[in-house]
């Protein structure tokens, strides 16, 4: 129970880590101009601030997070576990913010 608590804790922290890391701030052959790949997620919210949203909203601990693609929309799905044990998912918007 303790190590299967560490093994998901320790893959959402990597998940949360990389989404941290700053894509598509790279800058395309040193002139100066933004990488012309950026995503979705760089015009609305983060992953990191989905989670932190759904974790407050929810009064509820993220144990799992992950960016899908549907064509050029992206959404976010955290898994969540409640203080009463349930284990629940919450589909996000990467553009919006918007849950659904």
């Amino acid at each position: 129970m303790v190590l299967n608590r560490c093994v998901v804790l320790g893959t959402l922290c990597l998940l949360l880590a990389g989404a941290a890391w700053p894509a598509g701030e790279a800058h395309a052959a040193g002139n100066g101009r933004r990488d012309p790949e950026r995503t979705l997620a760089d015009q609305g919210i983060s992953l990191d601030e989905a989670v932190a949203r759904a974790e407050r909203r929810y009064k509820a601990r993220a144990v799992k997070a992950e960016e899908k693609r549907h064509g050029n929309r992206i959404e976010y799905r955290i898994r969540l576990l409640g203080d009463d044990g349930r284990v629940f998912e919450v589909r996000v918007d990467a553009a919006t913010g918007r849950e659904h």
